[in-house]
């Protein structure tokens, strides 16, 4: 998009109330091509030999052996930016002799197909289609390959453009938007990295050049709100290699302490300009800075067109609520983040629709071991363990308040534990301590966790994940880590030991883990299960449910024959973390996540009797560790998916 146009539009955003919406109408009445450019070696003209209504048509002719031997237009003309709603119709026509696909695709990344339809020789046929702009291309109307060098015409274009939602104009009083084409310099950009990386601006783009660490990165200082929802979107590219992986992060601090996340993660081809568009609810800290990084670590690239906004929500109403839903089956809930927690509105939303929450990350070793603390009280004790429950504190209040259950994820897991933890003295210079000095400080951490949690709201968590994914993938056995080199392989055991004797008696102790239905993991899985069964230290099986479209694999059948066999051993199971993953962001994907949700939800209400819960892994797409792969039952706009539906309207008897 040209930069004047850009800072044009934004303009206009902050002077209109409401989102803008255009429609583009092509009939090509006037004899003339309004902009339609040939793709590959054929050649496009506007011509009357045959039309759907009227006179006149686009005809693409002398085509050659390839199918992006096609008509084009250019994405700039509708003003396309990410995260716009697009319908497109038009009706299409050739001259072939046998049926075959005619389709409006984008013209570059992964040329993902936005509509098509059958076309039958020498038959107009209207082809139409509703989908969300992922990453702004020119549009590409085209043949599949049975139609390669076959003449073809397409008639009525109508293409309608939802734009992103702009601010209102009451809002632009108190949030003024951010937009940078760096047209007039670095605009407050800086490079982070320890003094070796520099920027530059050329091009109207930002350079950074002389990185040496995958940290080093452009970064700008924003003075966000914590728990409000915003837009980011800017451009990336680099000339290094074929691929890359780019990620939109945030660093924050609060009293001293710095923190890191990652927003957002793209894969930019070699010399491409690549949209990175995502969604940030700041947490409660004191400053935040936004970046982009690359795990490249030395690799030059460059960025431009950066703008931030208020991502506007417009919660829905009169919508069935899942917890209501599968009220006489088990309890439906989901993960909550921190940033959601503080956003009382959306939290209400949320409470509206699920029975039971889980803090994402709040509830890891990495949010409550208090390290510092930790460390002074080694100097007596070297076994004393120090926590703070200050992160996870927003939903756990929300929760009390307002009686809604909580699942406790997770006492002790391999990753997102401080590695200090295992030290002596709890500096990271220092060797790991020895076994016993480490079970006593798993002893004295699960001990403060539990009763500190039933201390401040008394019966709120109703279960926990003791151990979180112990078991190696593609193995009957346990993952190396430290947990295994410091302590060993009973690790897991002694875990379960020490929460049954420390948890409130009606405490549901958990082990969570993912890929349950393939082997050999399965037999690993049920073979660690068996000792803590025999032990009489674990009442649930967490099975996770990490699924996507494009992968059949596991089926309903080896997901079924999977949770058959841990129910069998006498315990309960919670669909802990179920999410499912599509490849592109069009409503053919959108409609096939429905039905693998429809499928999997059907099969859980057969087993509801063993079933105590069922959780999302999140609400809203944007908001997923998954967030390119737009895997949940709601949209960045907090709007029902077409999955929502399917499994409110059509799971239940």
């Amino acid at each position: 998009m040209k930069k004047v146009c850009f800072l044009a539009l934004l303009i206009l955003a902050l002077l209109t109330c409401c989102a803008m919406a255009e429609e583009t109408v092509f009939d090509f009445e006037d004899g003339s091509n309004p902009g339609f450019f040939q793709s590959g070696s054929c050649t496009i003209a506007v011509r009357n030999d045959t039309a759907a209504s009227g006179q006149y048509a686009l005809a693409v002719t002398g085509r050659a052996s390839n199918d992006y031997d096609a008509a084009d237009y250019n994405y700039n003309n509708l003003k396309l930016a990410a995260g716009d709603t697009v319908t497109v119709s038009f009706k299409a026509y050739h001259e072939g002799e046998t049926a075959g696909e005619i389709s409006v695709s984008y013209a570059g990344g992964n040329y993902d197909v936005l509509a098509s339809g059958k076309v039958n020789p020498k038959e107009w046929t209207e082809i139409s289609n509703t989908f969300t702009v992922n990453t702004p291309q020119n549009l590409r109307f085209k043949t599949d390959a049975s139609l390669v060098g076959v003449n073809y015409y397409i008639d009525d274009i109508k293409i309608n453009v939802e734009h992103v939602s702009d601010l209102p104009a009451a809002e632009a009083d108190s949030f003024q938007a951010y937009a940078s084409d760096f047209s007039a310099g670095t605009d407050g950009w800086y490079a982070r990295s320890a003094g070796t990386a520099s920027i530059e601006v050329k091009e109207d783009a930002l350079y950074i050049t002389g990185r040496e660490a995958t940290w080093n990165s452009p970064g700008r200082d924003f003075d966000l709100t914590p728990g409000t929802s915003y837009r980011v979107t800017l451009l990336v590219k680099q000339d290094d290699r074929a691929t890359a992986e780019f990620m939109l992060s945030a660093a924050h601090s609060k009293n001293g302490t710095e923190s890191y996340e990652n927003i957002v993660k793209v894969t930019a081809k070699q010399g491409e300009w690549t949209v990175i568009d995502g969604t940030y609810a700041p947490g409660p800290y004191d400053n935040y800075v936004l970046y982009v990084e690359t795990s490249a670590g030395n690799m030059d690239f460059a960025i431009k067109d950066f703008y931030l906004d208020l991502n506007k929500i417009e919660y829905p109403t009169n919508l069935v609520s899942l917890k209501e839903v599968y009220a006489p089956y088990f309890d439906f809930g989901t993960a909550i983040g921190q940033s959601e927690a503080i956003d009382t509105e959306r939290m209400d939303f949320y409470a509206s629709q699920f029975g039971i929450f889980t803090p994402g990350n709040e509830l890891k070793p990495d949010y409550v071991l208090d390290v510092v603390t930790s460390r002074r009280l080694a100097k007596e004790d070297d076994t004393a363990v120090a926590i703070n429950l200050d992160a996870a504190k927003p939903l756990l209040d929300y929760c009390y308040k307002n009686g809604i259950k909580v699942h406790g994820h997770t006492l002790v897991w391999y990753s997102q534990t401080p590695d200090t933890f295992f030290r002596v003295g709890y500096l990271s210079r220092n060797d790991y301590v020895s076994r016993d000095v480490m079970l006593a400080r798993m002893e004295n951490y699960i001990k403060l966790v539990l009763e500190e949690t039933e201390r401040l709201y008394p019966g709120l968590i109703v279960s926990w994940d003791v151990v979180n994914e112990a078991v190696a993938d593609g193995s009957t056995g346990l993952r190396k880590c430290t947990w295994t080199q410091v302590v060993g392989e009973d690790y897991v055991e002694k875990a379960f030991e020490f929460a049954r004797k420390y948890a409130r008696k009606d405490m549901i102790l958990c082990y969570n883990d993912y890929s349950t239905p393939y082997e050999p993991k399965l037999t690993g899985i049920c073979n660690l299960l068996d000792k803590l069964v025999g032990d009489g230290n674990i009442d649930c099986y967490g099975f996770q449910a990490h699924y996507q479209v494009q992968n059949t694999s596991p089926s309903e059948r080896d997901i079924e024959r999977a949770m058959k066999r841990i129910i069998d051993k006498g315990l309960k199971l919670r669909i802990s973390e179920l999410d499912i993953e599509i490849s592109q962001n069009v409503k053919q994907s959108h409609d096939y996540q429905a039905v693998r949700y429809e499928n999997l939800l059907k099969l859980f209400v057969k087993y509801s009797d063993d079933i105590l819960a069922v959780q999302v892994w999140g609400v809203t797409d944007d908001l997923s560790w998954k967030a390119n792969k737009y895997p949940l039952l709601f949209d960045r706009k907090v709007q029902p998916k077409p999955a929502f539906f399917a499994i409110t309207e059509n799971v239940i008897p």
